[in-house]
């Protein structure tokens, strides 16, 4: 099948964990560090009972770091504290559905979404990991991060449990995806015109954090290619996803916005 001509169907994939692997991979490295030293604590008690022996010897600190092992936003020991709050945040999930700053999604669900209308046909999360993956591996970097590490083997779990071969399918679709598309950027006419509006769209969202939009501003937000975009299509495509729209009568448009492109990162750097 040709890079623009991959069959639009709904999203395919767990786009909630997307979101939630891209909300850990935008951790500081010290948080990051943090939740990683925290989870070898809570999986080890002799490494538990080595670092309490050796370099945690107060008790207070040893309270702290309990306290912490029980849950993050317990912890807050001078220097640990923006570290602590960072891996909090994370691990709270965000805002509740429905009161994020885009229109009532959160920037990670957005994030999420484009990662998923990028995908398309393909599995979403097997289409970020292999990203991810083939990024870390051109950079020439030897570290891993954390978050990284764990959503891997995650997923690699579920792949030997599932019985049904499926998962080895889509990985192998999407390995394919990538190996076709060697040596050169993904763009547009990989995502499909389709996808690509949508795309657009939720980019316009992220620029512009607002608790409701007109739906005309959405339209003019689109390139003049995609102008011809049925409004009907838009509203449906809020309807979708929760976007909350501004339906209040004679308010007049903004400024239209500048068109976005693709070279906006789809995830924070590496680490």
């Amino acid at each position: 099948m040709s890079a623009g001509r991959r069959t639009p169907r709904l999203l395919a994939g767990d786009l909630p964990a997307v979101g939630e692997l891209l909300r850990e991979l935008a951790l500081p490295a010290e948080a990051a560090e943090l939740r990683a030293l925290a989870e070898l604590c809570r999986c080890s008690l002799r490494v538990r009972a080595w670092l309490f022996g050796r370099f945690a010897r107060e008790p207070a600190t040893q309270a702290a770091f309990r306290l912490f092992l029980a849950g993050p936003d317990s912890l807050h020991p001078p220097p640990w504290r923006r570290a602590s709050a960072h891996a909090a945040q994370s691990a709270s999930g965000g805002p509740a559905p429905g009161e994020g700053p885009h229109g009532g999604l959160s920037e990670m669900r957005i994030l999420a979404l484009i990662k998923g209308y990028q995908a398309g046909s393909l599995d979403v999360m097997a289409f970020v990991l292999v990203r991810l993956w083939r990024r870390l591996l051109g950079s020439g970097r030897k570290d891993v991060p954390f978050a990284l590490q764990v959503a891997t083997a995650r997923y690699w779990a579920a792949l030997v449990g599932d019985g049904t071969g499926r998962l080895v399918r889509d990985l192998s679709e999407v390995l394919r995806f990538f190996r076709e598309r060697s040596g050169r950027a993904i763009g547009e006419g990989d995502f499909g015109h389709a996808s690509s509006w949508k795309i657009h769209v939720l980019l316009h969202l992220l620029d512009h954090p607002r608790p409701r939009y007109r739906l005309g501003e959405l339209h003019e937000s689109l390139p003049a290619k995609y102008r011809h975009v049925d409004r009907r299509e838009l509203r449906a495509f809020c309807h979708l996803h929760g976007i909350r729209r501004d339906q209040k009568p004679g308010r007049p448009l903004g400024a239209r916005a500048r068109p976005r492109s693709f070279g906006r990162p789809p995830v924070p750097p590496l680490r």
